[in-house]
């Protein structure tokens, strides 16, 4: 896995969590999708950013509230994830990228807060008696939005090069076979996706949408 498209796109991922354009680039489903695809391996990407995304579902970026930044570490977690797995999928290096994952969101939203800071510094001494105001606003609009593009991409290719050191040490110690670590994914998402059922009007308004859910899934499940 080369870093530079990791950066590249990272970049992006961490531009459109608030700057520009917002067109959900940076879920962690579209996120670690595409570094999948960057890759060659779009269906490994695909199913990292499934499970990610049910965890940052539950997070809900209001207003000037600290909160993990999902998007670039998907990236990070599924350049890692690609970079030291094998070709064939292993449930063991995929539940650790996801547990890599959750925790560089927090470096990320760490970043996010410190690139706030650094905002607030490029607004100081403004005066609107200027000769040309509207476009030395426009001028520190666009030196925040490269400064935030620069810093998702270090925060992006710094994870994924630092996952993927973590991830090919762990390889060869943490022999867990591929029953345990798929079991925990399973339970952990699904248990997950069980605590959005508040965000959309609760048991008494989604029982039945949530009764044929756990139906199709056992389904599933008998038929492989």
């Amino acid at each position: 896995m080369n870093v530079l498209p990791v950066a590249l796109w990272g970049g992006m991922v961490g531009l459109d969590a608030a700057s520009f354009p917002q067109v959900m680039i940076s879920r962690p489903l579209v996120a670690a999708t595409v570094t999948g695809l960057l890759a060659g391996r779009p269906a490994d990407g695909l199913l990292l950013g499934v499970i990610l995304e049910a965890f940052a579902l539950l997070i809900l970026p209001v207003g000037a509230a600290r909160y993990p930044e999902s998007g670039t570490g998907a990236v990070a977690a599924a350049g890692a994830y690609l970079a030291a797995a094998p070709p064939e999928l292993d449930a063991a290096l995929l539940l650790a990228a996801v547990v890599f994952g959750l925790a560089w969101e927090r470096i990320g939203g760490l970043s996010v807060h410190a690139q706030r800071r650094l905002n607030e510094r490029l607004v100081l001494g403004w005066s609107e008696s200027r000769r040309r105001p509207d476009l030395e606003l426009e001028r520190r609009h666009l030196s925040a939005m490269a400064l935030d593009y620069l810093r998702g991409a270090l925060v992006a290719a710094t994870g994924a090069w630092l996952g993927t050191l973590a991830l090919r040490w762990l390889a060869p110690r943490w022999d867990l076979g591929a029953v345990s670590p798929a079991g925990v994914l399973i339970v952990a998402t699904a248990a997950v996706i069980g605590a959005l059922l508040q965000l959309f009007g609760g048991w008494s308004e989604r029982r039945l949408a949530f009764v044929l859910g756990i139906l199709c899934g056992f389904t599933l499940l008998l038929l492989r």
